[in-house]
């Protein structure tokens, strides 16, 4: 496994083995890689590898060295004209913004060989299972001749789903560990995100953190599990608590609800998503609960919801930039013919600290009143 993430604070650092076999298996350069090292758009980097008489002969020359220093694959970049095919993107909802911005990636990388995306919602709701897998849809996106499939986080079941895109290839993205080794893998690192997100809350002075999250998926397991370990790694077991949600607003509502209403009501909650944490707002403006000043929220993602200046919302930013043109790469590969294992990248997110979560506890909880949150 090859993996951009840092180790957290207080954990054991990676040995020369395990360094030496990362850089090894390190994936080439994106697009996206290309023209960030340059400070110049996707678009004009691509224009340049392409040669296009609108680019000054320099910067063609410094855009084609420094895509061969990061090795992004020059063989695989097709002419304006020449589309090859169509991607198709798996989602379970479309409700997701997170969804929009890896969308977006991916279809910038995959615009250097010609090809296009396509999302399509994978659920379907039938009396004899709460949650089905569209499977015929995805079938006729076989038989209608797409290159290849990308899987954005966990769908249900899977199985199914990877039968019945039948021998095309199939990558994974923000996914859960589950399907390393089965799949070519871009994940988050969820252990990273979550250790920021309690390293930050634990320097502003919380001690009694929660967190909603661990239902619905198994990638969602994986974040609370993480919760936990970033609190025990401050000596905080005792003090962490789960309060089951899965990745909608009115569950994260409902669980901060929960939350809220006991004789112990925890200073700060993150959570697994940042619509569930928008939930959780909705909840402490309901219960009088000023944010940030008796009640620090975080999400995860750093969509569009989390910015909004309602909620300035504290998020874990997965970088869903490289996360989508990594996974668009492996699938340009795969197409392409390349015969490897399974690889797995897991890519170090960040915090982005916004409003909800800018003050520590308070000494003394204060009483209780009705305000709404800024």
């Amino acid at each position: 496994m090859s993996s951009d993430a840092k180790t957290p604070a207080g954990d054991p650092a990676p040995t020369e083995r395990d360094e030496a076999a990362s850089s090894s298996t390190s994936p080439q350069g994106s697009l996206r890689d290309v023209a960030n090292s340059l400070g110049i758009s996707s678009a004009v980097a691509l224009r340049a590898l392409r040669g296009m008489d609108d680019i000054r002969p320099a910067l063609r020359r410094r855009v084609q060295e420094e895509a061969e220093r990061l090795r992004f694959p020059l063989e695989e970049l097709a002419g304006e004209t020449d589309h090859r095919g169509v991607v198709a993107v798996l989602v379970n909802t479309m409700r997701n913004t997170w969804i929009s911005d890896l969308v977006r990636s991916i279809r910038i990388e995959l615009t250097a060989t010609g090809r296009t995306a396509v999302v399509v919602p994978t659920r379907r709701r039938v009396p004899e299972y709460p949650v089905a897998a569209d499977t015929d849809a995805i079938e006729s996106l076989v038989r209608l001749g797409v290159d290849g499939f990308l899987m954005v986080s966990d769908l249900a079941d899977m199985d199914s789903v990877i039968a019945a895109t039948g021998d095309r290839p199939f990558v994974g993205i923000g996914c859960s560990q589950e399907y390393v080794g089965r799949i070519d893998t871009v994940r988050i690192d969820d252990e990273v995100g979550q250790g920021l997100l309690v390293d930050h809350l634990v320097g502003l002075g919380h001690r009694d953190i929660a967190h909603v999250g661990g239902v619905g998926a198994a990638v969602a397991r994986e974040r609370a599990d993480a919760f936990r370990r970033a609190m025990a790694r401050h000596g905080l077991e005792d003090h962490a608590r789960i309060e089951p949600g899965d990745f909608t607003e009115q569950v994260g509502q409902t669980a901060g609800n929960m939350l809220l209403r006991g004789s112990h009501v925890p200073t700060a909650v993150t959570c697994a998503n940042d619509v569930t944490a928008v939930g959780v707002l909705s909840a402490a403006r309901e219960a009088g609960f000023s944010v940030p000043d008796q009640l620090a929220v975080a999400g995860y993602g750093n969509t569009s919801l989390a910015s909004s200046g309602i909620a300035q919302l504290t998020s874990v930013d997965p970088n869903s930039d490289r996360l989508g043109a990594l996974a668009a790469q492996f699938l340009v590969e795969r197409v392409s013919g390349h015969e490897v294992e399974a690889r797995d990248v897991a890519v170090a997110p960040t915090v982005v600290v916004r409003r909800s979560s800018s003050a520590g506890p308070r000494a003394e909880s204060p009483k209780r009143k009705r305000i709404s949150v800024d």
